[in-house]
């Protein structure tokens, strides 16, 4: 199915004002196309346990120098997701490869020299358990990597404790969704424009009685094709919530949108995509919905993660069993 609740394309805006892929060089290049000597297998240190060394100023400057464009693009990537699975990685940046078995392997190359540098780490805990290997691998940015991303902006210390399962299985589904889009935008069955994370896409307003409040979707994004652009705010439901809790959000965004904040800095109020693992709870979803706001409400869509892409390109879907 294309979505429990499907409707017309959002915003109506016109595709004559729609930027060409090639004019967002900050949404989409960093996904294409990145050979790098990293591709190499000379590139790097092999095994062995050794000791990194303290990573000073200087060597910091140095490691700046040597970093890929590929493995400067994986660090970043890493950290506007949070998190992300080897595979996952693998998707965004390995696929201009001519097998799959050269760009697994050029990926976990890849993915252990900046381990070995300090620019990455990964959890303790494994997807899909010890025998699946380094593929089973959930990576983070880290220490010296984020001392490398705050050289360029302003990107927060993360934390280095081990996050919980709950946590975890929240931001890769995040992420996943995330990834489609990029690849949908590589396969050309979109033009991906703008997609931010968290806590970018988060946003501040005044909402009752002139309290501040802020918005926190999951992911903003702006996707176009011929004849229209659409902008979406994606909230992914993993069924621990109870409908309630999911209303209360709904609720914020009906401030939000009430607020004019968004309309007045870009002309439309986005369509708000709820993504949740099954069709059961879509179906509960979608109930509470319309019967909190009518049938005929246009702000709230409510699909499943098999379903996400289709209905962000308004094809149609058939939920996989």
């Amino acid at each position: 199915m294309s979505g429990v609740m499907d409707q017309e394309p959002w915003s109506d805006r016109w595709s004559g004002r729609v930027e060409p892929a090639s004019a967002n060089p900050d949404v989409g290049s960093r996904y294409r196309g990145n050979k790098a000597p990293e591709s190499l297998s000379s590139h790097g240190h092999r095994g062995g346990s050794r000791r990194r060394p303290r990573t000073s100023a200087r060597r910091l400057l140095r490691l700046q120098d040597d970093l890929s464009a590929r493995e400067r693009c994986v660090l970043r990537s890493l950290a506007d997701c949070r998190l992300l699975t080897t595979g996952q990685l693998q998707r965004l940046h390995f696929a201009d490869h001519a097998t799959e078995g050269a760009a697994s392997r050029i990926c976990r190359r890849v993915l252990a020299r900046l381990q070995r540098l300090g620019g990455i780490e990964h959890l303790d805990r494994r997807i899909g358990g010890i025998r699946a290997g380094s593929a089973a691998y959930v990576w983070r940015v880290g220490p010296v990597g984020e001392r490398l991303l705050r050289q360029d902006d302003s990107t927060p210390r993360g934390r280095h404790k081990q996050p919980g399962l709950r946590f975890v299985d929240h931001v890769l589904a995040i992420a996943e969704c995330s990834v489609q889009l990029v690849e949908a935008d590589r396969r050309g069955d979109l033009d991906l424009l703008t997609v931010e994370h968290e806590p970018t896409c988060w946003r501040g307003f005044l909402g009752s009685y002139g309290s501040a409040e802020t918005l926190k979707p999951d992911l903003f994004a702006v996707t176009a094709n011929a004849e229209y652009e659409d902008s979406w705010f994606i909230e992914v439901d993993r069924g621990t919530e109870s409908l309630p809790t999911v209303l209360r959000k709904c609720a914020q965004y009906e401030r939000y949108q009430q607020s004019g904040r968004e309309q007045a800095a870009r002309d439309v109020f986005p369509a708000v995509l709820w993504v949740v693992p099954d069709e059961s709870r879509a179906t509960a979803m979608a109930a509470a919905i319309r019967r909190r706001y009518g049938k005929d409400q246009e702000l709230f869509r409510v699909t499943t993660a098999d379903c996400f892409l289709p209905t962000i390109t308004g094809s149609s879907c058939t939920d996989k069993q």
